[in-house]
């Protein structure tokens, strides 16, 4: 199964944000861990994102990609608080990937639980290896 990445990971930001500390960089969008598993019924999809609500996340298919978006909100901080460390990575999610040819879209299945999204994407029947009963004749 090919893939392709259509989001890139952050790179050299936190490096320009340094030296240009007062320009305000645009993030790209955060592209979460994911492994991908295939057995013989199809694919399935494990991406990491935590800190979200299931209505957050979206799933769609489309020309023949998967493609999961979601955001992930900055808290509000009480105005007199002083934020001394922030690793966390807020905003767009996205995570796009090319569906194999043996992929259907039909009855593609998405459920969140404890921060991970399992996205199920089922193989077309006729791409499935079927087992022919060989009869013993006399």
């Amino acid at each position: 199964m090919e893939l392709w990445f259509e989001a890139k990971p952050l790179s050299g930001l936190n490096g320009m944000q340094r030296v240009f500390p007062a320009v305000n960089f645009a993030r790209p969008a955060v592209t979460p861990a994911t492994d991908v598993i295939e057995d013989v019924d199809g694919y399935r999809f494990y991406i990491e994102m935590p800190g979200l609500s299931a209505e957050s996340v979206m799933v769609h298919a489309e020309d023949g990609s998967l493609v999961i978006e979601a955001e992930r909100k900055r808290p509000e901080w009480p105005k007199e608080a002083e934020l001394h460390l922030s690793e966390r990575q807020y905003g767009p999610l996205r995570r796009a990937f090319r569906m194999p040819d043996d992929a259907s879209q039909d009855n593609i299945r998405a459920a969140y639980k404890d921060g991970v999204l399992e996205v199920s994407l089922p193989k077309r029947p006729e791409t499935k290896p079927v087992r022919i009963k060989v009869e013993y004749q006399n």
